[in-house]
């Protein structure tokens, strides 16, 4: 197994300077952890038994104008897995990152093959960025036209996710929910847990935006609806943000909030390990 892992190691680093090669300029390529090649060199050269973490780095890339920030984070055995990659572009609205984040893991799902693959999702991101731009014109169009009134009801989602580590969409989970002024809580770990209330309908765009991302298996495991009149009876958090808490506290926290059965209607369907 060590085997296996030094030799995907290796191959990481090895496209790790390639792409470095080809994006030398300060801030184009950039790490989430400092000492992370570092970490991999003293494992490769068996100068430490702890297994490095993953590799985790953001490319900047400026594509027709616009400005990409590739998020990239490598699982230890890549290429021999698939690796996980998320764009964000602040001049897209959030449906077209959303389709183009989509597109791209399907793209990286039908064509991965078990070998160095970063070079080639960046290829198809730079032949392929054309497409959302007109999508997002198009979307632009269709917000400006007058609204169809609807009854808002107020709403809350509970995600359950297989399991939740990537520092990047922790922080888009994070980020999405407080732009749509969602309240509710995110459990990193595993199994992951997301909880999101607010308007039914920005509980859904961020449910649409996060199920995109690449999940080993994500689910939207109970939707409950409330009239939106009653919002101040059944709203139970005043802000979202991420909790650190063993499921015994998490419990506990629930229960505080007058949520212990939807608590344990949710871990009653998460049998999974």
């Amino acid at each position: 197994m060590r085997d296996t892992l030094i030799n995907c190691l290796s191959q990481q680093l090895s496209e790790y300077e390639l792409l470095t090669s080809m994006y030398p300029n300060q801030g184009e390529i950039v790490l989430s952890e400092k000492n992370s090649i570092v970490e991999i060199n003293n494992f490769i050269d068996n100068k430490t038994e702890k297994n490095p973490s993953p590799l985790d780095f953001k490319i900047n890339l400026l594509i027709n104008n616009l400005k990409l920030e590739v998020f990239i984070n490598l699982p230890a055995l890549y290429p021999k897995e698939a690796p996980d990659l998320y764009v964000r572009c602040n001049q897209m609205n959030r449906a077209s990152e959303s389709k183009l984040n989509s597109d791209l893991f399907k793209y990286i799902a039908e064509n991965y093959n078990g070998e160095v693959f970063l070079y080639t999702a960046i290829c198809w991101l730079q032949e392929n960025i054309e497409q959302f731009t007109v999508v997002h014109q198009e979307l632009n169009q269709i917000e400006e036209q007058e609204p169809e009134i609807k009854i808002e009801q107020y709403a809350r989602f509970w995600v359950y996710s297989h399991h939740i580590y990537n520092k990047r969409k922790r922080e888009e989970i994070i980020k999405k929910a407080r732009e749509l002024k969602l309240t509710g809580f995110s459990l990193p770990g595993k199994p992951g847990i997301v909880c999101v209330e607010g308007h039914h309908s920005d509980c859904n765009n961020w449910w649409k935006d996060i199920k995109t991302l690449s999940w080993q298996k994500i689910t939207l495991r109970k939707t409950e609806k409330f009239p939106s009149s009653e919002e101040k009876t059944y709203k139970k958090f005043s802000n979202f943000e991420e909790l650190n808490f063993s499921k015994k506290d998490l419990a506990k926290y629930m229960n505080e909030l007058g949520l212990n059965h939807e608590f344990n209607d949710l871990f009653g369907l998460c049998n999974d390990t």
